[in-house]
């Protein structure tokens, strides 16, 4: 119908329908407005009517949980439970509900049966009995308001009786889903699965279908023929998803494995095989007894595992010095021979390395393992797979051993060097037979201070390492090649304060030339702990802070000799070397209290976060490490105290203070107007010699110092011997010990040139510089090492001292030249003397000066024997004891 619309007054359209008739269908009125000038139009619907739906439930709705569904008679109007598999078919009864709510009633017709009317009273209709399949329409309406829904149509498809897997014989297997009742219907099979020895089969997967039948409008053929079936568990399924009982199906054994019998001939015999790598021959090991499985499908899987080694000839090494792939299967064939029942079979052969990679060959001149891998396989999938470790031997590269607890209960215990280091590839032999391998190996410590170098490197291996030759003798050298940080660039040091990572490469190398590179990943973490503040008693600190006061010194930091360890578990572990010296204390001791007490005083600790720290252990041991009950302290001594504490993680610190008791090495003074002339110190008080150097032996607790003296004196015709200085030594100092008993001894003199080189006598004939050396030793072991400088000058009053001289000083003008060892004139020496004097005639001629001259000289001569004298005497007692 058309209405035309003109000018422009405003017209209205009223457009009256009646709808009769309807099935719950949408009723829409549609018109269209044209404009004749540009030929626009506008169309426009409008519903009248709208659909009436009759809607079931979800159909992903939870049927245990219904007031997940929505609002009943709104939402939905009516459930089909249980649902339909995808095959349209249900293995029990199946029930239609109706919800009144848009509606009140339902009007439900089968293709068999009455229709039925559901209403609130009675609201259901349920089909139980089998049925190959029968159509159902469903309409509803409300009686009230006259309205009606769409229809709807459906199916419903009963199958209750599951299928059977029958044995058809030696041959074969047949599928049934025929019920032995004829009233049930029959869905037809569907699928076979293959299944574990539970038999599930989870709805609807296909993971364990082994096959799968075609179905027609969802029905399956009531029977199917499957034919021999491998070992496995089996249930068949209908189309109705009913599954039958598990079939276990495992009479097949895998592949069997034995010696060829020409394998096992002896080798004259014509018949027997040509060796392949390993002889085998008569009383050849048998074939290893395999080990075997079954895989969740049930099929049987053995497992044969050999090891064979062979060592390397290096003129004639395995296999020319190659194992290809065909001379290891050549090998295999050699050495095994398998058999099955469920023929034919299979068979792989794959050469791999040691980590289980394929190679294509294996170098059989250097030491090192491949495996040879066959896997049998029958018709079924049954296996037996072989495994022949295949090692060629001769290793004579350096060892590199960690080092692990001794006892895995106590990480911080003593150590003990574990098992060695795997190389990461195979030994290398050099042109000049010498081998080198390659392992690499992790090592984390925590952050410190400092940095570290090529030497602290090596002690880093060494901390951690045990290296030895092949032999397991400790004759190797250690090289730090290189270091370099995470980017690969190379360090000269590692900066240990900064948490980072770098790998340092190192060369150990035997007393053959055999080495090993070890390729070490070293790993900075951040440290956690405890921090050390030591603060030493008063006169016991060796080595002061600047500006500190010894008899107050401050507190200051400790860090740990070496980078904290980092155990297994994450705990942290420093160890702080100490240093402490006391001064000899007769008849004292130092007891366990003590020690607690004075680590205790000595150091404060401060964990990460605060806390209590808990001591773990204190020990005093002696120099060798030897535990004891106390310290001594009335003696010079060198002492350990070990003191662990850890805080409240676990994170521990342990302090090694080495406890020194000291005393002064031996004094030396030169004696007041000590008879060779120079008169000492002229006011009577001894001039002592400081040290020039004193070190305290820290294995030892002695004390070990140098005093230096310089004479000078005149050339002589007199060698000076060992015991012409040692007279004059005994002369000119007085000596000192520190300790009660006073006992000193005297070593022997040594004597030597300018140069350093040692000489039996020092020649005062002409000018030259002289060294002699004496050690004085006390009764606990402290020495000094007296060094005097003898120096000879030309001429009869040129002779000066620098500390003392030998016959004269700078002061009295004497010469000296010719004096004994202690200044004095030998009377064998008169007339030589004579003959230097300054004259101007024969000894006894008539020249008064001359007569002067003799004169002085024999009174100078009858005091010198009476010197003589006294000397020997002297002598015959040592000059080092003391009352």
């Amino acid at each position: 119908m058309a209405v035309v619309l003109k000018g422009t007054q405003s017209t209205i359209v009223t457009w009256e329908a009646e709808v009769t008739g309807t099935q719950g269908d949408a009723i829409v009125l549609s018109q269209e407005l044209v404009e004749d000038s540009f030929g626009g139009t506008f169309p426009h619907t409008v519903e009248l009517v709208a659909e009436r739906p009759l809607l079931p439930a979800p159909g992903d709705a939870d049927p245990d949980d219904p007031s997940s569904w929505g609002t009943p008679g709104h939402d939905y109007h009516y459930t089909r439970l249980p649902a339909a598999n995808e095959n349209g078919w249900n293995t029990s009864p199946v029930t239609v509900t109706f919800y009144p709510g848009d509606y009140d009633v339902m009007e439900l017709t089968p293709s068999e049966g009455g229709a039925k009317s559901l209403t609130e009273a009675d609201p259901s209709w349920t089909r139980a009995a089998d049925t190959a399949g029968i159509d159902l329409n469903a309409q509803a309406r409300n009686r009230d308001t006259g309205a009606v829904s769409v229809q709807k149509a459906g199916k419903v498809k009963i199958d209750t009786s599951a299928p059977r897997i029958g044995d058809g014989g030696a041959l074969a297997y047949t599928l049934t889903d025929v019920p032995s009742d004829p009233s049930k219907a029959t869905s037809g099979i569907w699928r076979l699965h293959r299944t574990d020895s539970s038999g599930t089969v989870a709805s609807g997967s296909r993971s364990s279908v082994f096959r799968e039948f075609d179905l027609t409008d969802g029905d399956g053929k009531a029977t199917q023929a499957v034919g021999k079936l491998p070992n496995g568990y089996y249930r068949a399924e209908d189309a109705a998803g009913n599954l039958s009982d598990v079939l276990k199906v495992g009479d097949t054994e895998p592949p069997g494995v034995d010696r060829p019998a020409d394998s096992v001939l002896d080798p004259s015999d014509p018949g027997a095989a040509a060796p392949v790598g390993p002889e085998l021959g008569p009383g050849a090991d048998p074939v290893p007894d395999p080990t075997v499985t079954e895989d969740g499908e049930g099929l049987k899987h053995a497992v044969i595992e050999e090891s064979v080694s062979e060592m390397i000839d290096p003129a004639s090494p395995p296999f020319g010095g190659l194992l290809e792939k065909s001379e290891a299967t050549a090998m295999m064939d050699y050495r095994y021979a398998s058999a099955s029942t469920a023929a034919p079979t299979t068979q792989t052969d794959e050469l791999l390395g040691a980590d289980g990679s394929p190679i294509a060959s294996f170098d059989t001149k250097v030491p090192g393992e491949c495996l040879i891998r066959r896997v049998i396989t029958d018709s079924q999938g049954n296996t037996t797979t072989i495994l022949l470790h295949y090692r060629t031997t001769r290793d004579s590269c350096p060892v590199v051993r960690p080092l692990e607890p001794a006892d895995p209960a106590d990480p911080g215990g003593p150590q003990a060097p574990g098992e060695p280091l795997e190389p990461t590839g195979p030994v290398a032999v050099r042109p000049n037979g010498t081998q080198s391998v390659e392992v690499a190996c992790d090592v984390t410590e925590a952050v410190t201070h400092g940095t570290m170098g090529a030497d602290g490197a090596e002690a880093l291996l060494r901390r951690h390492f045990a290296l030895s030759d092949v032999d397991g003798g400790d004759g190797v050298t250690l090289t730090v090649q290189s270091m370099k940080n995470a980017a690969g660039n190379a360090v000269s040091a590692i900066d240990l304060s900064r948490a980072a990572d770098y790998l340092i490469t190192y060369l150990v190398r035997d007393a053959d030339g055999n080495t090993t590179t070890v390729r070490l990943t070293y790993h900075l973490i951040s440290s956690r702990v405890p921090g050390v503040v030591v603060t030493p008693d008063p006169g016991t600190d060796p080595n002061p802070q600047p500006g500190d006061d010894p008899l107050n010194p401050r507190p200051r930091p400790i860090d740990p000799a070496t980078p904290p360890r980092v155990d297994p578990d994450g705990t942290q572990h420093a160890d702080i070397n100490d240093e402490m010296r006391v001064k000899v204390q007769p008849g004292k001791s130092l007891s366990p209290a003590d020690a607690r007490s004075l680590m205790e005083r000595r150091y404060a600790f401060t964990p990460e976060g605060g806390g209590a720290m808990t001591e773990v252990a204190l020990h005093l041991n002696d120099a060798q490490g030897r535990a004891v009950d106390a310290f001594d302290l009335s003696r010079p001594g060198s002492w350990r105290i070990t003191y662990k504490v850890a805080d409240a993680n676990g994170n521990t610190v342990t302090v090694h203070l080495r406890y020194l008791v000291v005393s002064d090495a031996p004094t030396v003074n030169v004696k007041p107007g000590d008879g060779t002339g120079d008169g000492g110190n002229p006011g009577g008080t001894p001039t002592p010699l400081p040290p020039a150097s004193s070190t305290v032996d820290p294995e030892t607790g002695l004390t070990h110092s140098v005093v230096n003296d310089h004479v000078v004196v005149g050339t002589h015709s007199e060698p000076a011997t060992p015991a012409v200085m040692e007279a004059l030594f005994a002369e000119r100092y007085q000596l000192a010990s520190a300790l009660a008993d006073g006992k000193l001894t005297a070593g022997p003199m040594r004597l030597t040139d300018e140069g350093g080189t040692a000489v039996d006598a020092i020649d005062r004939s002409q000018p030259g510089m002289w060294h002699a050396e004496q050690l004085i030793t006390d009764s606990a072991g402290n020495t000094t090492l007296i060094h005097l400088i003898y120096e000879v000058q030309r001429g009869g009053a040129g002779g000066s001292v620098s500390s003392s001289g030998d016959g004269g000083s700078a002061d009295n003008g004497s010469s000296g030249a010719g004096n004994n060892a202690n200044g004095k004139v030998k009377p064998s020496e008169w007339v030589s003397r004579l003959h230097q004097l300054p004259q101007t005639g024969g000894p006894f001629g008539t020249c008064p000066l001359h007569m002067m001259f003799v004169l002085l000289m024999l009174l100078a001569s009858a005091y010198a024997l009476m010197r003589l004298r006294q000397e020997k005497d002297a002598r015959e007692r040592s000059p080092y004891e003391t009352a």
